[in-house]
């Protein structure tokens, strides 16, 4: 038997190249969440019009491409449960009935299109496609803002920190 030095190479090589892709993934997480927590309305306004077009383009594969009701009908409900979160953004409680039934129907999402991807062959770079614009961009876009809402000064209602938009303490606890 014959020692080869070239495949510990490629596997080592490979280990490598993850580790680098997690680092860059990171990296432009962090960058996103930046860009978020400074233009928290320019998000608010992007999150709106990539619902409404994701919406326009479940529609519009279900009636061009054959693409089936039942999981389309779960996306458009979903991206509209979405749509409902925009009203307190980026204020966002995790344990609102809007929240939770949002994951719902995301998790709901994810099995419909699944099932049906199981059933009907589309190449994997067309699958990968359809789930990053029409199941994945939305979500991803309010889980990088959930950092957002602590660094969002307070406008017209006291924070849950007493202190009111003018910089003075809440009721009874008046600074002299």
């Amino acid at each position: 038997m014959v020692f080869r030095l070239f495949p510990i190479l490629v596997y080592v090589s490979g280990y490598i190249f993850l580790v680098f892709v997690a680092i860059c993934l990171a990296c432009g997480l962090y960058y996103l969440a930046e860009l978020v927590e400074e233009y928290t309305s320019l998000t608010k306004k992007v999150l709106k019009y990539a619902i409404g077009v994701i919406i326009a383009v479940h529609i519009l594969l279900g009636i061009f491409d054959g693409f089936p009701w039942i999981p389309t009908i779960v996306g458009v409900g979903a991206h509209v449960c979405y749509y409902q979160l925009l009203k307190e953004f980026p204020f966002v409680s995790l344990t609102s009935p809007k929240f939770l039934g949002s994951c719902a129907l995301m998790v709901l999402d994810h099995y419909v299109w699944f099932k049906y991807f199981g059933r009907v062959y589309y190449r994997p770079t067309h699958v990968l496609g359809f789930f990053l614009f029409c199941i994945w961009i939305v979500p991803f876009g309010f889980f990088i803002s959930l950092s957002a809402k602590r660094n969002v000064l307070p406008t017209g209602m006291a924070s849950s920190s007493g202190i009111t938009p003018e910089g003075t303490a809440g009721k009874g606890n008046r600074q002299k």
